[in-house]
C-alpha cells in the first residue's frame, strides 16, 4: 500500500477518535482507542438490525 494512502486512512481514523499516535523516535505508534471502537460498532449494530428487530431475524 502507498504510503500517501496508509497515511490518509490513519488521519480519517485519528480526525474519529479510533486511534491515537505517538512518535518514538522516527516511528509513529498506533494505539486502538477500543472504548470509542465498541460504542462505534454498538451503534452500528444497532442501525443496522433496527428493522429487523420488528421481524426477529436480526443477525
Amino acid at each position: 500500500m502507498p504510503a500517501s494512502t496508509l497515511s490518509h486512512h490513519l488521519r480519517r481514523l485519528m480526525e474519529n477518535g479510533l486511534i491515537r499516535q505517538e512518535r518514538s523516535g522516527t516511528s509513529l505508534i498506533c494505539h486502538a482507542e477500543y472504548a470509542t471502537m465498541s460504542a462505534l460498532l454498538g451503534f452500528l449494530a444497532n442501525e443496522c438490525c433496527a428493522d429487523e428487530r420488528t421481524t426477529g431475524d436480526c443477525r
